[in-house]
Protein backbone atom coordinates (compact mmCIF):
# COMPACT_ATOMS: atom_id res chain seq x y z
CA UNK A 1 0.00 0.00 0.00
CA UNK A 2 1.72 3.45 -0.99
CA UNK A 3 2.17 5.96 1.82
CA UNK A 4 0.92 9.17 1.94
CA UNK A 5 1.81 12.21 4.10
CA UNK A 6 -0.10 15.20 4.05
CA UNK A 7 2.13 18.74 4.61
CA UNK A 8 0.37 22.29 5.46
CA UNK A 9 3.32 24.70 4.35
CA UNK A 10 2.51 27.55 6.77
CA UNK A 11 4.38 30.89 6.68
CA UNK A 12 3.61 34.03 9.11
CA UNK A 13 4.20 36.73 6.14
CA UNK A 14 1.53 37.54 4.20
CA UNK A 15 1.35 41.16 2.13
CA UNK A 16 -2.54 41.27 2.55
CA UNK A 17 -3.11 39.77 6.14
CA UNK A 18 0.61 38.94 8.27
CA UNK A 19 -0.10 36.62 10.82
CA UNK A 20 -3.52 34.92 9.47
CA UNK A 21 -2.97 31.49 10.70
CA UNK A 22 -2.17 32.66 13.94
CA UNK A 23 -4.21 35.36 14.45
CA UNK A 24 -5.81 35.31 18.12
CA UNK A 25 -9.20 36.55 17.01
CA UNK A 26 -9.44 33.41 15.15
CA UNK A 27 -9.38 31.27 18.36
CA UNK A 28 -11.54 34.14 20.24
CA UNK A 29 -14.43 33.89 17.91
CA UNK A 30 -13.93 30.25 16.67
CA UNK A 31 -12.13 28.79 19.24
CA UNK A 32 -9.37 27.71 16.84
CA UNK A 33 -6.26 29.40 15.19
CA UNK A 34 -6.98 29.31 11.49
CA UNK A 35 -3.98 26.95 11.40
CA UNK A 36 -5.45 24.68 13.88
CA UNK A 37 -8.90 24.55 12.07
CA UNK A 38 -7.06 23.63 9.33
CA UNK A 39 -4.79 20.67 10.61
CA UNK A 40 -7.99 19.19 12.27
CA UNK A 41 -9.82 18.99 9.32
CA UNK A 42 -6.59 17.35 7.70
CA UNK A 43 -6.50 14.84 10.30
CA UNK A 44 -9.87 13.51 9.48
CA UNK A 45 -8.48 11.83 6.77
CA UNK A 46 -8.50 8.29 6.70
CA UNK A 47 -5.98 7.41 3.79
CA UNK A 48 -2.97 10.17 5.41
CA UNK A 49 -0.19 8.05 7.13
CA UNK A 50 0.63 11.65 8.90
CA UNK A 51 -0.08 15.07 9.28
CA UNK A 52 2.49 18.38 8.99
CA UNK A 53 2.63 21.16 9.75
CA UNK A 54 5.92 22.72 7.55
CA UNK A 55 7.05 26.23 8.84
CA UNK A 56 9.87 28.69 9.46
CA UNK A 57 8.75 30.67 11.65
CA UNK A 58 8.54 30.00 15.83
CA UNK A 59 5.66 31.28 16.84
CA UNK A 60 3.51 29.32 14.27
CA UNK A 61 5.51 26.34 15.56
CA UNK A 62 4.41 27.29 19.12
CA UNK A 63 1.30 27.16 18.51
CA UNK A 64 0.58 24.27 16.58
CA UNK A 65 2.51 22.04 19.67
CA UNK A 66 -0.09 23.53 22.02
CA UNK A 67 -2.63 22.15 20.12
CA UNK A 68 -1.04 18.75 19.81
CA UNK A 69 0.18 19.02 16.63
CA UNK A 70 3.00 18.17 14.68
CA UNK A 71 5.72 21.04 13.43
CA UNK A 72 9.06 20.41 11.72
CA UNK A 73 10.85 23.32 10.94
CA UNK A 74 12.18 24.48 7.69
CA UNK A 75 14.61 27.19 5.53
CA UNK A 76 13.51 30.81 6.00
CA UNK A 77 14.92 30.55 1.82
CA UNK A 78 11.71 28.84 0.63
CA UNK A 79 10.14 31.55 -1.96
CA UNK A 80 7.06 29.05 -2.23
CA UNK A 81 4.65 26.60 -0.09
CA UNK A 82 6.12 23.85 -3.02
CA UNK A 83 9.53 24.04 -1.79
CA UNK A 84 8.54 24.30 1.92
CA UNK A 85 6.84 20.91 1.46
CA UNK A 86 9.40 19.94 -0.66
CA UNK A 87 11.95 20.47 1.91
CA UNK A 88 9.81 18.19 4.00
CA UNK A 89 9.14 15.57 1.97
CA UNK A 90 12.42 15.03 1.34
CA UNK A 91 13.39 13.37 4.64
CA UNK A 92 10.30 11.29 4.59
CA UNK A 93 10.28 7.48 3.51
CA UNK A 94 6.82 8.10 1.56
CA UNK A 95 5.30 7.52 -1.86
CA UNK A 96 2.81 10.71 -1.93
CA UNK A 97 2.73 14.05 -0.22
CA UNK A 98 -0.33 15.94 -0.26
CA UNK A 99 0.20 19.98 0.24
CA UNK A 100 -2.62 21.72 1.77
CA UNK A 101 -2.58 25.02 1.93
CA UNK A 102 -2.75 26.34 5.63
CA UNK A 103 -5.62 29.12 5.15
CA UNK A 104 -7.72 26.65 3.72
CA UNK A 105 -10.38 25.71 6.49
CA UNK A 106 -12.92 24.74 4.73
CA UNK A 107 -10.95 21.53 2.93
CA UNK A 108 -12.29 17.94 4.21
CA UNK A 109 -10.81 15.05 5.02
CA UNK A 110 -13.08 13.33 2.43
CA UNK A 111 -12.10 15.42 -0.35
CA UNK A 112 -8.30 14.41 0.82
CA UNK A 113 -9.08 10.86 0.46
CA UNK A 114 -11.20 11.57 -2.60
CA UNK A 115 -7.56 13.40 -4.35
CA UNK A 116 -5.56 10.16 -2.71
CA UNK A 117 -8.10 7.65 -4.47
CA UNK A 118 -7.75 9.34 -7.84
CA UNK A 119 -3.88 9.51 -8.04
CA UNK A 120 -3.54 5.87 -6.50
CA UNK A 121 -5.15 4.85 -9.45
CA UNK A 122 -3.17 7.31 -12.00
CA UNK A 123 -0.08 5.93 -14.37
CA UNK A 124 0.72 9.13 -15.85
CA UNK A 125 -0.39 12.36 -14.06
CA UNK A 126 2.60 13.60 -11.81
CA UNK A 127 0.18 15.98 -9.92
CA UNK A 128 -3.24 15.92 -9.03
CA UNK A 129 -5.71 18.47 -7.96
CA UNK A 130 -9.04 19.81 -7.41
CA UNK A 131 -11.67 21.68 -9.37
CA UNK A 132 -15.37 22.88 -9.15
CA UNK A 133 -17.69 24.18 -11.06
CA UNK A 134 -18.25 27.74 -11.80
CA UNK A 135 -21.51 29.25 -10.95
CA UNK A 136 -21.75 32.65 -11.47
CA UNK A 137 -20.48 34.98 -14.12
CA UNK A 138 -18.72 37.54 -11.56
CA UNK A 139 -16.44 34.44 -10.59
CA UNK A 140 -15.75 33.50 -13.96
CA UNK A 141 -14.30 37.68 -14.85
CA UNK A 142 -12.73 37.75 -11.59
CA UNK A 143 -8.70 37.13 -12.46
CA UNK A 144 -7.77 36.28 -8.62
CA UNK A 145 -10.38 32.71 -9.28
CA UNK A 146 -7.75 30.76 -11.36
CA UNK A 147 -9.39 28.51 -13.83
CA UNK A 148 -8.38 25.57 -15.57
CA UNK A 149 -9.15 23.66 -18.88
CA UNK A 150 -9.45 19.74 -19.31
CA UNK A 151 -9.12 17.28 -21.91
CA UNK A 152 -11.42 14.19 -21.98
CA UNK A 153 -9.39 12.68 -20.09
CA UNK A 154 -9.36 15.00 -16.90
CA UNK A 155 -6.47 15.45 -17.21
CA UNK A 156 -5.25 20.03 -17.45
CA UNK A 157 -4.88 21.70 -20.25
CA UNK A 158 -4.03 24.87 -19.23
CA UNK A 159 -4.50 27.23 -16.21
CA UNK A 160 -5.33 31.01 -16.27
CA UNK A 161 -6.78 33.83 -14.80
CA UNK A 162 -8.30 34.58 -17.52
CA UNK A 163 -11.41 33.48 -19.01
CA UNK A 164 -11.57 30.03 -20.43
CA UNK A 165 -12.59 28.90 -22.47
CA UNK A 166 -13.50 32.08 -24.30
CA UNK A 167 -16.77 32.11 -25.09
CA UNK A 168 -16.79 33.74 -28.81
CA UNK A 169 -20.67 33.73 -29.26
CA UNK A 170 -23.79 33.22 -27.50
CA UNK A 171 -24.78 34.65 -24.15
CA UNK A 172 -21.93 33.43 -21.25
CA UNK A 173 -24.77 34.28 -18.64
CA UNK A 174 -26.76 31.19 -19.90
CA UNK A 175 -23.68 29.34 -19.12
CA UNK A 176 -24.17 29.73 -15.31
CA UNK A 177 -26.76 29.66 -12.15
CA UNK A 178 -26.93 33.02 -11.23
CA UNK A 179 -28.47 32.50 -7.84
CA UNK A 180 -26.78 30.33 -4.80
CA UNK A 181 -27.82 26.37 -5.97
CA UNK A 182 -25.90 22.98 -5.26
CA UNK A 183 -24.18 21.07 -8.44
CA UNK A 184 -27.06 18.32 -7.85
CA UNK A 185 -30.18 21.18 -7.91
CA UNK A 186 -29.01 22.46 -11.32
CA UNK A 187 -27.37 19.38 -13.01
CA UNK A 188 -30.96 17.73 -11.64
CA UNK A 189 -32.76 20.26 -14.47
CA UNK A 190 -30.78 19.14 -17.31
CA UNK A 191 -28.30 21.20 -17.03
CA UNK A 192 -25.68 20.36 -20.06
CA UNK A 193 -24.13 24.25 -20.22
CA UNK A 194 -19.94 23.60 -20.61
CA UNK A 195 -18.62 23.20 -17.11
CA UNK A 196 -16.25 26.10 -16.12
CA UNK A 197 -13.85 25.29 -13.90
CA UNK A 198 -12.39 27.18 -11.16
CA UNK A 199 -9.06 25.68 -9.76
CA UNK A 200 -8.36 24.30 -6.15
CA UNK A 201 -5.33 25.06 -4.62
CA UNK A 202 -4.51 21.65 -3.35
CA UNK A 203 -2.17 19.50 -4.55
CA UNK A 204 -1.06 15.71 -4.40
CA UNK A 205 2.30 14.79 -5.97
CA UNK A 206 4.57 11.87 -6.33
CA UNK A 207 7.38 12.18 -4.08
CA UNK A 208 10.11 11.77 -6.37
CA UNK A 209 8.31 14.68 -9.33
CA UNK A 210 8.05 16.57 -6.07
CA UNK A 211 11.56 16.64 -5.07
CA UNK A 212 12.52 17.66 -9.11
CA UNK A 213 9.98 20.29 -9.19
CA UNK A 214 12.07 23.42 -8.11
CA UNK A 215 14.91 22.77 -10.25
CA UNK A 216 12.40 22.30 -13.64
CA UNK A 217 12.30 25.47 -16.03
CA UNK A 218 10.15 28.44 -15.20
CA UNK A 219 8.01 29.53 -18.11
CA UNK A 220 7.50 32.61 -19.03
CA UNK A 221 3.63 31.75 -18.88
CA UNK A 222 4.29 31.33 -14.84
CA UNK A 223 5.64 34.24 -14.49
CA UNK A 224 3.07 36.19 -16.01
CA UNK A 225 0.50 34.57 -14.41
CA UNK A 226 1.59 33.65 -11.37
CA UNK A 227 0.83 30.37 -11.66
CA UNK A 228 3.12 27.58 -10.84
CA UNK A 229 1.09 24.73 -11.86
CA UNK A 230 1.96 26.08 -15.40
CA UNK A 231 5.69 24.92 -14.71
CA UNK A 232 4.15 20.87 -14.55
CA UNK A 233 2.63 21.30 -17.84
CA UNK A 234 5.06 23.28 -19.98
CA UNK A 235 7.81 20.40 -19.22
CA UNK A 236 5.36 17.87 -20.15
CA UNK A 237 3.84 16.65 -17.33
CA UNK A 238 0.51 15.26 -16.49
CA UNK A 239 -1.76 16.92 -14.02
CA UNK A 240 -4.85 15.06 -13.03
CA UNK A 241 -8.29 17.31 -12.13
CA UNK A 242 -10.82 15.76 -9.84
CA UNK A 243 -14.10 17.52 -10.16
CA UNK A 244 -15.54 18.06 -6.44
CA UNK A 245 -18.81 19.40 -5.72
CA UNK A 246 -17.11 20.82 -2.16
CA UNK A 247 -15.75 24.34 -2.19
CA UNK A 248 -12.99 25.72 -0.31
CA UNK A 249 -12.85 29.47 0.06
CA UNK A 250 -9.28 30.52 0.97
CA UNK A 251 -8.74 33.53 3.53
CA UNK A 252 -6.62 35.59 1.60
CA UNK A 253 -7.75 39.39 2.73
CA UNK A 254 -9.20 40.93 5.83
CA UNK A 255 -12.36 40.21 4.25
CA UNK A 256 -12.10 36.82 3.87
CA UNK A 257 -11.03 36.77 7.54
CA UNK A 258 -14.21 38.41 8.92
CA UNK A 259 -16.08 36.04 6.46
CA UNK A 260 -14.17 33.19 8.47
CA UNK A 261 -14.81 34.79 12.14
CA UNK A 262 -18.50 34.56 11.10
CA UNK A 263 -19.11 31.34 9.30
CA UNK A 264 -16.77 29.80 12.52
CA UNK A 265 -18.03 31.88 15.46
CA UNK A 266 -18.74 29.30 18.12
Amino acid sequence: MPKTVAIIPARYASTRLPGKLVRSEAKEHTGKYLIEHVYSKVMEAKSVHEVIVATDDQRIAEIVKDFGGCVKMTSVNHTSGTDRAAEIASNLDVDFVVNIQGDEPDIRGSMIDDLIDAMYAEKDAAVCTFANKIRIVEEFNDPNTVKVVVDNNGYAMYFSRATIPFVREGNIHSNFSMEEETLDEIDSRGNTSFPFLKHLGIYMYRKDFLLKFSNLPVPREEELEKLEQLRVLSNGYKIKVVVTPHTCDGVDTPEDFARFLEKYSI
